[in-house]
């Protein structure tokens, strides 16, 4: 979802002060860095905006490259405009997952060959529909399966949000246990 939560976690992954975040009357996410400044409405635009206070090194290196940065904003608006709506619906998510799966085929991360902020925002946004999931059902979309384990497992990604399951190992002892 495109959450106070997760625009919190993106910006402590880009090590940016937030400020002020919530939902203005038109329920939309509403950034106020400060009284002097105007506020910034919506999460893609939101993002851009911590993406620009950033100082941190990674960051900077990924976005001084113009075609990456069209890369990564794609992705942002991927994520608000198909990964936010695939929580609410089974249906709209595997055919997420299965495109995101097919995306992943090759590819350890969403743009280029290093972590950015667009696999941080597609994460965090995908997380609750990978929760939903049981582990047989991740076994249908291993790619992304993949990507998304490796992600967890970065704790300046994951911040403190549950380890999800990937192994049908538990599943397979309580089986053959039962069954003797």
């Amino acid at each position: 979802m495109c959450s106070v939560d997760n625009t919190k976690r993106i910006a402590t992954f880009l090590e940016v002060p937030l400020g002020k975040v919530g939902y203005n009357s038109e329920k939309i996410l509403t950034r106020t860095k400060s009284v002097q400044e105007p506020s910034i409405s919506g999460f893609s635009s939101i993002i851009q905006s911590l993406i620009r206070e950033s100082q941190k090194s990674s960051v900077r290196q990924i976005h001084s490259d113009l075609e990456t940065e069209s890369q990564i904003l794609q992705w942002l608006d991927y994520a608000v405009l198909f990964v936010a709506p695939s929580n609410k619906d089974k249906h709209t998510a595997k055919c997420l997952l299965e495109e995101l799966n097919f995306y992943l085929q090759c590819r350890s991360y969403l743009v280029n060959d290093t972590l950015s902020v667009a696999d941080v925002v597609v994460f965090h946004t995908i997380h609750e529909t990978m929760a939903n999931l049981q582990p047989l059902e991740k076994e249908n979309f291993l790619n992304v399966s993949r990507w998304f384990h490796h992600l967890q497992q970065l704790g300046e990604v994951r911040q403190g949000k549950n380890l999800l399951n990937f192994s049908t190992l538990q599943l397979v002892e309580w089986a053959t246990g039962t069954h003797t």
